[in-house]
């Protein structure tokens, strides 16, 4: 009788713990596959697969606001900011259809002559890498004028791909070769090639060391490859479990997020020492993460049709949430603080509020001094740090981007989008350099 209480008293914590996490599933169509969002129209948009459409979610309401009929099986979508277009990988046509993001009208459909995959953007020249199949080429496509400028040949099927901003490259993975690709964007021309371990999977970017890792598994030869991309050169082969098939990065503490499919672990590396930090076991194979660095958490989709939240300071699971069936892909809503996860077998899309918590009423004003930096009717307070000395300030984006140089006291901000930044303070420079003081995480409403 005690045994049986005590279940059901956990069952109801784990429910309530879900219920702060989950908010809605949203409907979307057949086979739903890939995810994008338009922080610019606070807009998300999933592929669906299966129907040959994009369903576009309001990102404030939840409500679908259209249904886009777009090529034959569209796999891979990726939104541009400098024109706020929505471009829309068509795997079945070998065509690419473009949405505009304003008013969710397709402007143009055009002929890539390979089926799409996968694509990642190059933001210095606004260009698209797009990986395709029969023939294999990574076909790159200008945003600007939709134009076709090169179709880099290889000799096996590119699968994963990966953005370096740093040096300006795109990375390019073929499994049949056990290869990396790298690609100079500058002038469209492989510069490298890296062997790594059996049958590359998907790759990510590591901001802060410049490093590439990527997902390496053929039967129980299941590894890491760790590249330096300053001398395009394997520096570590990790072997956290058993088929790694899919990794992202964390960049406020340099994490590397590994979904090893067979043994259902979650491993963790550390960015710095390449050394594998964490492995937390999962209930159902492990697919796409998302970290949200501003908040501390890292969203994994479940095979077992669940979300599992993790604090990325602990790597301890904060919650399991229950979605819709066959979560798969993910992204973050910056204005309204949310996370998306497609349900492939469900025909969803299933939201979660990204704080773990409905948001809180505006609290009234009061006259204590703020103890960090504040954002009130459009205006950022800037306080001195410490006993009153005086500090550098700087307004950074989600993506770490610098927007604004602050300083202490008010800083007009009207002029920028709602969304969560993030406020970093640093010591007046001395002779050598400046020191970080603290980082702030603010949020500008509408």
């Amino acid at each position: 009788m005690k045994l049986s209480v005590l279940l059901v008293a956990a069952s109801c914590l784990l429910s309530a713990v879900s219920a702060q996490w989950f908010e809605t599933t949203v409907p979307a169509d057949s086979w739903p596959y890939a995810l994008c969002y338009n922080p610019q129209n606070d807009f998300v948009y999933c592929a669906n697969w299966g129907a040959d459409n994009v369903t576009v979610i309001n990102g404030m309401t939840n409500e679908v606001a259209a249904t886009v009929a777009v090529g034959v099986e569209p796999h891979a979508i990726i939104w541009s900011p400098l024109n706020n277009k929505v471009f829309c990988f068509n795997e079945g046509s070998q065509t690419f259809s473009v949405i505009d993001g304003a008013t969710n009208v397709v402007v143009t459909t055009e002929s890539l002559g390979t089926r799409p995959w996968d694509a990642v953007r190059c933001p210095v020249n606004d260009k698209l890498y797009v990986l395709g199949a029969n023939p294999n080429a990574v076909v790159v496509v200008d945003c600007a004028s939709y134009a076709i400028e090169v179709a880099i040949l290889f000799d096996f099927n590119p699968y994963g791909v990966c953005y370096d901003s740093t040096d300006n490259r795109v990375y390019v993975a073929t499994r049949a070769d056990s290869t990396v690709h790298v690609i100079d964007c500058a002038s469209n021309v492989v510069v490298a090639t890296i062997k790594v371990g059996p049958a590359p999977n998907k790759l990510c970017w590591n901001s802060r060391e410049n490093k590439v890792y990527t997902a390496t598994a053929e039967g129980t030869d299941s590894t890491v490859a760790v590249i330096d991309c300053a001398s395009n050169v394997v520096i570590a082969t990790l072997k956290p479990a058993q088929y790694p098939h899919r990794v992202s990065y964390e960049p406020t503490r340099s994490r590397v997020y590994v979904s090893c499919y067979t043994h259902a672990v979650l491993a963790v590396i550390d960015g710095a020492s390449n050394q594998v930090v964490a492995s937390t076991p999962v209930s159902g194979w492990p697919e796409g993460s998302l970290a949200v660095p501003e908040l501390g958490y890292v969203f994994v989709a479940l095979g077992s049709d669940s979300v599992l939240v993790l604090d990325a300071e602990s790597s301890q699971v904060r919650a399991s949430v229950g979605v819709g069936r066959g979560p798969s892909s993910l992204v973050y809503n910056t204005r309204d603080n949310r996370v998306y996860t497609t349900d492939f077998y469900g025909a969803t899309v299933s939201v979660l509020r990204a704080s773990g918590a409905v948001e809180e009423a505006p609290r009234p004003e009061t006259h204590a001094p703020a103890r960090g930096p504040s954002i009130v009717r459009g205006v950022l307070f800037l306080p001195a740090s410490g006993e009153g000395r005086m500090a550098n300030g700087e307004l950074l984006d989600i993506s770490g981007r610098s927007l604004m140089t602050l300083k202490p006291g008010p800083n007009d901000v009207r002029h920028l989008s709602p969304g969560i930044y993030f406020v970093r303070q640093t010591s007046a420079p001395s002779a050598q350099r400046s020191v970080v003081l603290a980082v702030a995480k603010v949020v500008l409403t509408r």
